[in-house]
């Protein structure tokens, strides 16, 4: 009897729920104008995971900046070593 009753409940609460008139729309809003871009902000903290020979990646947050400065480095270290090994495979050595 009580199951019933409860059917009888939620089908009439459903019914005067669907019953109801919709919501009026939202007020107008006005348009959102972009006057331009946004700068990048050269000391947003970014964080990567880096190789260091462990089965484990480390996480490494750094911001930006830094991190075009430590990649600025690096290609400068593989140039020079590139160099040297030019130079010393020109002076008759096996390569």
């Amino acid at each position: 009897m009580r199951i019933i009753r409860f059917i009888i409940v939620a089908a009439a609460s459903s019914a005067a729920i669907a019953q109801q008139a919709p919501a009026p729309p939202p007020a107008a809003q006005p348009p959102i104008t972009v006057t331009g871009q946004a700068v990048a902000d050269a000391d947003k903290l970014v964080c990567k995971y880096t190789d260091t020979g462990s089965l484990i990646p480390k996480k490494v947050c750094m911001p930006k900046s830094e991190w075009a400065r430590s990649q600025s480095n690096n290609d400068d270290a593989m140039k020079t070593m590139r160099d040297w090994q030019r130079v010393r495979c020109n002076m008759g050595t096996r390569c």
